[in-house]
């Protein structure tokens, strides 16, 4: 299978996008036949992609497999004033958030659709986001087991910073700095 990965500004998120976006969340989160996991879907597309994607810094990536969106992945600048990073700095000890919050790049999510998992597309739309970063660090919060959000994130140099920040999620970093270096 062939699979590609485009990175989209703001102002290509038309009604197509946003209906790719939403049936993948759909597909990866939800169950089509509540109506609340449609609602969360169309949520997702008319006020959450739509808040983040007018954040500095903001970066959109999608992949197509076999001509059929497969996935997507975005986040933009964490800066403080801004709920996340706010929360972090909270949470997370003060060496943490002295030396990774504010002014990193903030990875919200990687969702693939369920039936093109185990390609490597996550892997694909994960090195397409970072790419060319010109942060300094990254973070993202996910669960710490050997689930495969967490293999792939240490296998691409990602490090668990602080192990339980929120339930049952660790706080992950990225030192972009170095991967350039």
């Amino acid at each position: 299978m062939t699979t590609t990965v485009q990175a989209l500004g703001r102002k290509q998120i038309d009604a197509d996008i946003r209906h790719a976006l939403a049936a993948i969340y759909l597909a990866a989160y939800g169950d089509p036949t509540l109506p609340e996991s449609q609602l969360d879907a169309d949520n997702f597309v008319t006020s959450t992609i739509r808040r983040h994607s007018r954040r500095a810094g903001f970066r959109l990536v999608m992949a197509m497999t076999e001509g059929q969106f497969s996935g997507y992945a975005y986040g933009f600048t964490g800066k403080h004033g801004q709920f996340w990073s706010d929360w972090l700095a909270g949470a997370a000890p003060s060496d943490i958030v002295e030396t990774w919050v504010g002014d990193h790049f903030e990875l919200v999510d990687i969702v693939v659709d369920p039936v093109h998992r185990g390609q490597g597309v996550a892997g694909l739309l994960h090195d397409r986001l970072v790419d060319g970063l010109p942060q300094q660090k990254a973070l993202l919060a996910t669960t710490p087991d050997d689930g495969a959000a967490a293999r792939l994130y240490r296998g691409r140099g990602w490090q668990v910073l602080v192990p339980e920040i929120d339930g049952h999620k660790a706080l992950y970093g990225l030192d972009l700095a170095a991967r350039t270096a």
